[in-house]
């Protein structure tokens, strides 16, 4: 399961660096993949507290839950790209900062998710 969680933050990360441009509100785009993260944030929560009190099985049962977030995520991210266009160089760095501002846990969600995978 975990697996599936963090090939989607990962696939959510990847689309969140190709978002932004040339004169685009930073701000902006950081809510917006805010938005389309959070579903997967706050089950992500629910999953660490379930590890942490042992509950396995009913980490086990929110299996189906995570797919359908990620693939909701998924569609919400390549809806971001295909508003904000990619980021490259400075523009990936002010992205990033702006996420860090508007949803730090977001942001520290999918630094450790890029960890994990790497």
């Amino acid at each position: 399961m975990k697996k599936i969680f963090y090939t989607a933050l990962l696939l959510l990360t990847f689309a969140a660096c190709q978002q932004s441009g040339n004169g685009k509100d930073y701000d902006q785009m950081a809510k917006d993949l805010c938005g389309c993260m959070r579903p997967l944030a706050d089950i992500n929560t629910r999953i660490k507290k379930l590890v942490r009190e042992g509950k396995t099985d009913q980490v086990a049962s929110l299996f189906t839950e995570v797919e359908r977030l990620s693939k909701d995520g998924e569609a919400c991210a390549n809806s971001l790209e295909k508003k904000y266009g990619a980021v490259e160089g400075e523009s990936e760095t002010k992205a990033s900062a702006a996420l860090k501002k508007h949803c730090p846990d977001i942001a520290q969600m999918l630094e450790e998710s890029e960890a994990a995978v790497q």
